[in-house]
């Protein structure tokens, strides 16, 4: 996804996805209180969630009491609080979950989909090598017993419930940044087709933001102009507004980058994302006449051409700078930091390649500056399956992400639930280790599709690289900075 070949020390926002509360709230608290003032007690009195009964044809009880869970009381608002990012009409998700109606027939897909953790996509767990030093915010997981809530709805029928009992529901997350300052849209259309056995293009944008003065941005929504091809877009600082010379404000075939050697990262965004937003007391500069770069992974659907005119920016600045600043490393391949294992090659039939990186933090930081990590992003290809990053210092280890259950198609950036000066803190001379572990087989799904796009029918050894048959090994750490300037 990102491209590096010098040491990046780079502003970043946090990038968001698919799962997520918008209101500033856990999306599992939210769903929790929506649902504790009309649960079902328990008990005596007939309710099927811990008696077992058989809902009626109607959707009541004998006694004639609504049978629970049902739609209205109590599945409604956890489907609004976790689901309503990507399930909504027009959405990246391949069926809308906005009523009782479009609901139902997904009733057991939905109970099978939770149960095993797959809906809603969330990758950072807590695993036997990686406890978190803080939780994560926004965090859509449910809990045990909202699980079981939806496989009890399913094994009841699904039933509606009355609409006058219906719980309140918690705000639906919005993709929309809040209070924006302004919006850009890029200048000249892109055509997108496939090319032999390529579906995968990189082409890049430069938009001009109108900031006379410098600004300080503490907000960043992407608006994706064609979602059926708009794959990724990284969003970088040039500046020197060097990209202001690309005719029609556009640079082909750019590469993973920004198309220019000296542009600073300060974003991403992939399908479902929701705008990036720093935690409070933390902003980026972007200077006076600088201009805005979008890498623009395109993919094509190979189904004909498609066109892409009105991807752009919503961006929301102040004039004065935040306490805090905020950089953004990338670490790895192709990042910065020492490989422990040689050039990244991972052999054809390898169920389980292992690949380790370690980045040690300079020492040109004084020891009188605060640095508080506050994002971890893992990226691997379609040959990943299992990537963890922590960090080695004096006091011991700690693990800021694992992802062991590596999903390309689920990338999002995992940020803590805290104050900034509450975060996790490094020092100088830190050790930051990343592992990335691949199976190169037929028994992994990610190879098997990633195959099939090249016109390819089995494995073949993968090396470090952007395109479908490459592979990375990176992880993004964002760190806000007190007292220091880089």
């Amino acid at each position: 996804m990102v491209s590096a070949s010098r040491p990046l020390l780079l502003t970043s926002l946090v990038l968001f996805a698919c799962g997520e509360s918008g209101d500033g709230t856990d999306g599992t608290a939210a769903a929790e209180a929506s649902t504790t003032a009309g649960a079902p007690t328990g008990g005596s009195d007939g309710d099927p969630t811990t008696t077992g009964s058989v809902p009626t044809t109607g959707g009541t009880t004998e006694g004639g009491e609504d049978v629970r869970p049902n739609w209205h009381q109590d599945i409604a608002p956890l489907v609004t609080a976790s689901c309503q990012t990507c399930h909504v009409p027009g959405g990246i998700a391949p069926f809308s979950l906005m009523t009782y109606d479009e609901a139902k027939p997904w009733a057991a897909l939905m109970a099978a989909d939770v149960e095993q953790g797959l809906m809603p996509p969330w990758h950072a767990l807590e695993t036997d090598v990686c406890q978190p030093p803080l939780p994560y915010l926004h965090d859509p997981r449910l809990s045990d017993d909202q699980k079981a809530m939806f496989q009890d709805w399913a094994d009841l029928g699904a039933p509606q419930g009355d609409p006058a009992l219906a719980a309140p529901l918690p705000p639906a997350p919005s993709l929309d940044l809040e209070n924006p300052t302004t919006s850009i849209t890029m200048a000249t259309p892109v055509d997108i087709d496939k090319v032999g056995n390529s579906l995968d293009f990189f082409h890049c944008l430069s938009l001009d933001p109108g900031n006379a003065a410098p600004v300080y941005v503490d907000g960043i929504q992407v608006l994706a102009g064609n979602p059926k091809i708009v794959h990724h877009v990284l969003i970088y600082v040039d500046a020197g507004a060097d990209s202001a010379s690309w005719p029609g404000g556009v640079k082909h075939n750019c590469g993973g980058g920004a198309g220019i050697g000296n542009a600073q990262l300060i974003g991403g965004w992939v399908p479902g994302g929701m705008p990036m937003v720093a935690p409070a007391g933390v902003s980026t500069e972007l200077p006076a006449g600088a201009r805005l770069i979008l890498n623009v992974h395109y993919h094509a659907t190979g189904g004909g051409p498609e066109t892409d005119s009105a991807t752009g920016l919503a961006l929301r600045w102040t004039d004065a700078p935040a306490e805090w600043s905020t950089f953004f490393t990338l670490i790895g391949a192709p990042g910065v930091g020492e490989s422990l294992a040689g050039p990244l090659q991972i052999p054809a039939g390898e169920e389980a390649h292992v690949e380790e990186y370690e980045y040690v933090v300079p020492n040109n930081i004084p020891a009188l500056a605060d640095v508080r990590v506050w994002t971890v992003l893992n990226h691997m290809h379609k040959v990943g399956v299992d990537m963890r990053v922590w960090v080695e210092a004096a006091g011991g280890d700690t693990c800021l992400l694992h992802t062991p259950k590596w999903d390309f198609n689920w990338q999002r950036s995992y940020q803590y639930d805290a104050p900034i000066d509450q975060s996790f803190r490094v020092r100088a001379g830190d050790r930051v280790r990343l592992r990335c572990v691949y199976n190169n087989t037929m028994s992994n799904p990610g190879v098997v599709e990633m195959l099939a796009e090249a016109g390819l029918d089995a494995p073949v050894d993968v090396g470090l690289g952007e395109g479908t048959l490459d592979e990375m090994c990176l992880a993004g750490v964002g760190v806000a900075i007190k007292g220091f300037s880089l």
